[in-house]
């Protein structure tokens, strides 16, 4: 049997429903079972080396091979940062290649300012203390201002030093033309940055993380399921900046024209194109954002309030309703998934440094390891969902991304890209839409997904939206996602792999602070918000106030937070 390729039409038309529009019923289910159990001997027998048979199939046929996809996005981390050292180099599979920092060296160089002997801060592995999984702390610079110094090393003006973001002058530290990205400027962005808030010069020890990578002892759940499934090394995020557009983009393949997340009014009044829930909508085609309960609302609704408002209170559900809808194989279409962003958030963002309140030193609670668990539930959910009807392991196709990297280091420069619409006049900021932000973690599961798959051409936030329009025949939503690279590449296996054979995850040690889920107990009530935890705050604000609210105030503590929102926010967001 070694070294023999299966024929790829006859296991496939046991293994498919016969209508991709149709979920699998109880014979499809078993078939499916059966071909699963067929695909896993057959691996036993041929070894690692087995290759699917996907030649000669029709191009759409991959995107058949599931009929609910489900998206997990996290927060705030770089490729490099969270898997760059998933492979050593003589590791990676099959002959592939995976382009990540093991068998490599990059540095970036200390801002001359410093003075402390060290010339250049070198990429490695974060040592893994406690303290380690809060790393960076305190948060870097996310907007784009300071991602333009962290690709291209560009202060301009010179003013901009030691500038917060929002005091930041024209030309927002932007590259000039054609002027490639170095990704050599993470450490004097950290350095400029921490100067602005902290007012003194960070010490060695404090500025170096911003260069360190975790292990995948240190993230156990995320680096299995990427290597026993699909990962791509070179996913980009849509904008280089922070959460608001790159979150925008990834459902509407626009962000309005912004950059930035603030002022917060702009995205409730102007930010109204179509998104992939709308297409989806207007088919027929089911949809749920699940969030949260403890956060209240979702950002995701938020952001698009102008095109979601309607739906706000029949296809927004709490995490509750998720696992019981993979349970009970009732998942949508199409499910997006938000981790807790607001109050003990869980989504592996950086923290907002430690704040004295009358005279108590008091440092927000924040712990990948949190997120980590939390994408091992969401996981384990999907690998033992077994409905005989509706959704189960074998039609599901689950994608694990990030917003975007939020500041940490990351090699590899980010491409051109095409702008969504013609923007006259430019913009944010300047902003032409010309290139992609930073690489970030991204991660496809499914039956028909190869293990150790590594997907290794360009692949930005559009990719879901082409997915689901070329899948469902939908029409794009703007020339970003027109001619986006989909998810086919992960779909590459003929016969399924038995949920049965998937990995068992097993997260790490999660400390009880990081998993407290009441927002006025003693141990988060006077914890401060973080930046995007204050952003959330503000846009709520902004939304059910009619006003934009000024920096002073909007809450700057846990339980200040919460108490506003249960009053202003009740009963907004959630299936009624």
């Amino acid at each position: 049997m070694a070294g023999k390729t299966p024929d790829p039409l006859t296991p496939l038309a046991d293994a498919l429903p016969e209508a991709a529009s149709e979920a699998p019923g109880r014979r499809e289910f078993l078939k499916l079972s059966a071909a699963a159990a067929s695909a896993s001997l057959l691996s036993a027998c041929v070894g690692d080396n087995y290759q699917p048979a996907t030649q000669g199939l029709p191009e759409a046929l991959p995107l058949q091979k599931f009929e609910h996809l489900v998206v997990v996005m996290f927060e705030n981390r770089s490729l490099d940062n969270t898997l760059g050292y998933l492979y050593e180099p003589n590791d990676v599979p099959r002959n592939q290649t995976f382009n990540g920092l093991a068998g490599t060296s990059h540095s970036n160089p200390v801002p001359p300012y410093i003075r402390d002997g060290h010339t250049s801060v070198t990429a490695r592995k974060s040592p893994g203390t406690d303290a380690d999984y809060s790393n960076p702390n305190p948060d870097p610079g996310e907007e784009y201002q300071h991602v333009n110094t962290q690709l291209y090393t560009a202060v301009d003006p010179p003013a901009n030093e030691f500038r917060s973001a929002t005091q930041m002058l024209p030309p927002y530290n932007a590259p000039g033309p054609g002027q490639p990205a170095t990704m050599t400027g993470f450490v004097q962005d950290y350095c400029n940055n921490f100067v602005a808030n902290q007012k003194r010069n960070p010490t060695f020890a404090e500025y170096r993380v911003i260069m360190d990578s975790f292990t995948s002892e240190q993230l156990p759940v995320l680096s299995t399921l990427a290597r026993e499934f699909a990962v791509y090394d070179a996913w980009f995020c849509a904008v280089p900046s922070q959460t608001f557009c790159n979150r925008s983009f990834f459902h509407a393949s626009t962000s309005a024209g912004y950059v930035v997340n603030v002022p917060y009014t702009k995205w409730l009044e102007t930010n109204a194109s179509p998104t992939i829930f709308n297409r989806l909508e207007d088919a027929g085609l089911p949809w749920t954002v699940y969030y949260d309960a403890m956060q209240l609302v979702s950002l995701t609704g938020l952001i698009h309030a102008p095109a979601l408002f309607p739906f706000w209170k029949t296809h927004f559900a709490t995490m509750e309703d998720f696992y019981s809808d993979v349970a009970n194989g009732t998942l949508p279409a199409y499910a997006f998934v938000e981790p807790r962003m607001l109050f003990n958030h869980n989504d592996m963002h950086p923290p907002v440094p430690t704040v004295v309140i009358d005279n108590i030193p008091i440092g927000a609670t924040s712990d990948v390891r949190a997120g980590d668990l939390l994408l091992h539930q969401i996981y384990s959910a999907v690998r033992t969902s077994a409905a005989p009807s509706g959704s189960n392991a074998l039609n599901t196709l689950m994608l694990v991304t990030f917003d975007e990297h939020g500041g940490t280091f990351d090699h590899v420069a980010p491409p051109a890209a095409a702008p969504p619409e013609i923007l006259e006049p430019a913009g944010e900021k300047g902003f032409a839409f010309d290139r992609l932000g930073v690489r970030v973690p991204t991660i496809a599961i499914s039956a028909y997904t190869q293990a150790n798959t590594i997907v290794n051409h360009p692949v930005h936030h559009g990719a879901v939206i082409r997915t689901l329009c070329k899948k469902h025949g939908l029409s794009y939503l703007t020339e970003r996602d027109r001619n986006a690279h989909d998810l086919s590449d992960a779909v590459n296996m003929v016969v399924p792999r038995a949920p049965a054979t998937w990995p068992v995850t097993v997260p790490g040690p999660v400390p009880p602070a990081a998993l407290e889920t009441n927002p006025l107990s003693p141990g988060l009530v006077a914890k401060p918000l973080n930046e995007l935890e204050r952003h959330i705050v503000g846009l709520v604000m902004a939304r059910f106030n009619g006003v934009e609210p000024t920096d002073a105030q909007i809450p700057t503590t846990v339980g200040a937070a919460y108490t506003l929102l249960a009053q202003i926010t009740k009963g907004a967001f959630g299936r009624s």
